[in-house]
């Protein structure tokens, strides 16, 4: 495994940053190579297409073609590469918005060495198809701590908590059966992933509920609820009050 090298495409306009980026992730993680570096999207565009890399990481804001757009057309037509956002503070939302889009992840600028290699680790993990060998079913030797897996949930649930979530997709977006999932999160956390999804949204939706223009629906569509009725329910189950009841105590 360690002589596998997967292929990295960079799209950034700033040279410098593209060059520091570029040789930060062949030193943080040697399964990686960067085999071209581009600085703008359309070029990028090109050159995923002909050389068909594993990962491409592209700054949000480039010329002729943003990262956005270039995310987008990776992810509809070549949806097997995987993608991270550069972005700064700026342009948080955007990159928010590129999850949409299938991106793995976003990194902030100035990028974080630490953060950096975390998600080249997760990035190696799902390419390798080490998931599936992280089971200890069967005498199978584990590539993957508990911890590590429940972190790999937890990411992963943080990331698309506004979409259409449940167990079985993250179990196969991740690559273990969703029995296996639910055994190591119990043993970790003492709870299910679907109520650590469920805690998770109620949270976020706590913190939307203080913004006086939201309307309790639009918190609910914004933590991937589009019944409300199920929203409501689901509130009052993890906080002890109804959204109602809990948007009147604000006050």
């Amino acid at each position: 495994m360690e002589d596998r090298k997967f292929r990295v495409i960079i799209a950034e306009d700033e040279k410098l940053i593209a060059k520091n980026i570029a040789k930060h992730i062949e030193e943080e993680n040697p399964c990686f190579r960067v085999c071209g570096i581009y600085s703008n999207g359309e070029d990028a565009l090109e050159a995923v297409r002909q050389q068909t890399p594993d990962v491409v990481f592209t700054d949000i804001s480039m010329p002729v073609m943003t990262g956005l757009e270039l995310a987008s057309d990776i992810y509809h037509t070549m949806n097997n590469v995987k993608c991270v956002i550069i972005t700064g503070y700026a342009d948080f939302e955007y990159a928010k918005e590129a999850l949409h889009y299938g991106v793995t992840d976003y990194l902030l600028k100035p990028v974080d060495r630490e953060e950096l290699h975390k998600v080249l680790k997760e990035l190696e993990l799902s390419l390798s198809g080490l998931y599936d060998n992280a089971r200890t079913d069967g005498g199978q030797e584990q590539s993957l701590t508990p911890e590590e897996i429940v972190r790999l949930v937890e990411d992963y649930v943080q990331a698309n908590y506004a979409e259409d979530l449940d167990l079985n997709t993250i179990a196969q977006n991740l690559g273990f059966s969703s029995s296996y999932l639910t055994k190591v999160f119990n043993k970790v956390e003492n709870t299910t992933p679907s109520k650590y999804i469920r805690n998770y949204r109620m949270g976020i939706a706590k913190q939307l509920m203080n913004d006086k223009k939201m309307t309790l629906q639009q918190v609910a569509a914004a933590v991937g609820y589009n019944d409300p009725f199920h929203f409501s329910r689901s509130f009052k189950q993890t906080i002890g009050m109804t959204p109602s009841e809990y948007r009147e105590s604000l006050k």
